[in-house]
């Protein structure tokens, strides 16, 4: 006789359950691409160290212009005096000096003998002034000789140049006296009488040497050899300042005067971030792109460096100018929305073909659910070629109503009902079969009782 099924209580729906684990899936991966892409794209350093040269000279003043410019832009910056160019590159090559960007005069060094470092850009003309007292003239570099010579420190852009020069006209420390004085120290030397002359290998904006172009107690060297010096060392250049450039009214200087020039670098680490590598070159762009007494508007800053390779980043920038977000937010927040855009865009990139197979992945997923159902079906199917008695065959009637019971159990989607009735149908049709058994018949057992009977 057919027993009805004890139904359990039903477990939380098979639906409810899985949106939770794949939200939660949803969530770790999103956490971690947005890990991967802080790695990826770090944010820029919000602490740079810039390395200058001595006091009054143009690369502190240029310093302290970078410096207002981060600060405009939320990045603190600190300004580190150093004896120059020399000095600038051994501290920008250590990662522990805490310097980021340097400023570095041309001929001093290049890509093979300092390594791992890029340029954004040559800024300016770095002009070899030689300044001598007024009252002992000079017309030429041999003229200095058994002079006391103030040539800057052993680690400047400036004794790198001087010597080289010096050297050309026979001068050496064996036959003059060359002193380490620079900047203001040696300007204060020469206006007192301590030295002869002065080299200052600065831009011609230097508040220092604008000073010293207006005191009439000192005058200007004009190398008329410098033409032939070049020919010597060709990363100099000629270059002439015209006679009442830099006072008409007074007429200074009197004559044309014939200089010699190198040209500045701005130098950065080859890892440094390259957002930060486009503020700062966008800076040079501003900063160093107006006319001067050497140089017409837009011929600086140059995007090609002779000795250095450019930093990509910097490329960009002179190709493409700032991209749209860094022109309406502060670099902060621009590299943040686009770590958020980028995220975004990945996130789909990974998503989209996951969501796109996810459906047919779910319904293998519940087929593999229901192939248990199945198999023990098939066992309770097999028992049926076997001749059960009246009890074997309600016990397997209450088995068939427990594995129904277990299917609904399993919660399974209304999507995939097909799955749900097609497993339930073939229980129902085994339970027929089952039912019209002999056994599982009252009727079919009492005829067939009968028909024995008659028989005897």
């Amino acid at each position: 006789m057919h027993r009805p099924s004890v139904r359990m209580p039903l477990r939380p729906s098979f639906r409810l359950r899985y949106s939770h684990q794949a939200l939660a899936l949803f969530l770790v991966l999103l956490a971690a691409l947005w890990l991967l892409l802080a790695h990826a794209m770090p944010a820029p350093p919000k602490q740079v160290g810039i390395a200058t040269a001595f006091k009054g000279g143009a690369y502190e003043h240029f310093g302290q212009r970078y410096q207002q410019a981060l600060q405009a832009e939320h990045i603190r910056s600190t300004l580190l005096s150093s004896q120059g160019s020399v000095e600038n590159l051994r501290l920008l090559a250590d990662p522990g000096s805490g310097v980021h960007l340097a400023f570095v005069q041309g001929g001093v060094s290049n890509a093979q003998r300092s390594p791992g470092l890029v340029s954004l850009g040559r800024i300016n003309h770095q002009i070899l002034w030689i300044f001598h007292r007024a009252e002992v003239p000079f017309d030429t570099l041999t003229q200095l000789k058994q002079r006391r010579l103030a040539v800057g420190p052993q680690d400047s852009g400036t004794r790198v140049l001087a010597d080289q020069v010096l050297k050309l006209h026979g001068i050496s420390a064996g036959n003059a006296q060359l002193l380490p004085l620079a900047g203001e120290a040696a300007a204060e030397a020469l206006l007192s009488g301590q030295v002869d002359a002065i080299f200052m290998a600065f831009a011609a904006d230097s508040p220092l040497v604008q000073r010293l172009l207006h005191d009439p107690r000192v005058q200007l060297l004009s190398l008329r050899q410098a033409e032939a010096i070049t020919r010597h060392l060709s990363f100099l250049v000629r270059l002439v300042l015209p006679q009442g450039a830099i006072d008409l009214e007074h007429n200074k200087p009197m004559r044309d005067i014939e200089l010699l020039a190198t040209t500045n670098a701005v130098l950065v680490r080859e890892d440094l971030h390259p957002d930060l590598v486009q503020l700062l070159t966008r800076h040079l762009v501003a900063e160093h792109g107006q006319a001067g007494l050497f140089q017409r508007a837009g011929e600086f800053p140059l995007s090609s460096d002779p000795e250095y390779p450019m930093a990509p980043a910097a490329l960009r920038y002179y190709k493409q100018g700032p991209s749209f977000l860094q022109r309406l937010l502060p670099l902060s927040m621009a590299v943040q929305v686009e770590r958020l855009a980028a995220l975004l865009l990945s996130a789909a990139a990974l998503f989209f073909p996951i969501f796109n197979y996810a459906p047919r992945l779910y319904r293998w997923w519940i087929r593999e659910r229901l192939h248990l159902p199945y198999r023990q079906l098939r066992a309770l199917e097999a028992r049926l070629q076997h001749r059960l008695d009246a009890d074997e065959t309600a016990a397997l009637l209450n088995e068939l109503d427990a594995l129904s019971d277990r299917v609904r159990q399993l919660g399974v989607p209304s999507r995939h009902s097909d799955l749900f009735f097609e497993l339930q149908s073939d229980i129902q049709l085994v339970r027929m079969r089952l039912r019209e058994s002999p056994a599982g018949n009252p009727g079919t057992r009492e005829r067939q009782a009968e028909t024995q009977t008659l028989a005897a």
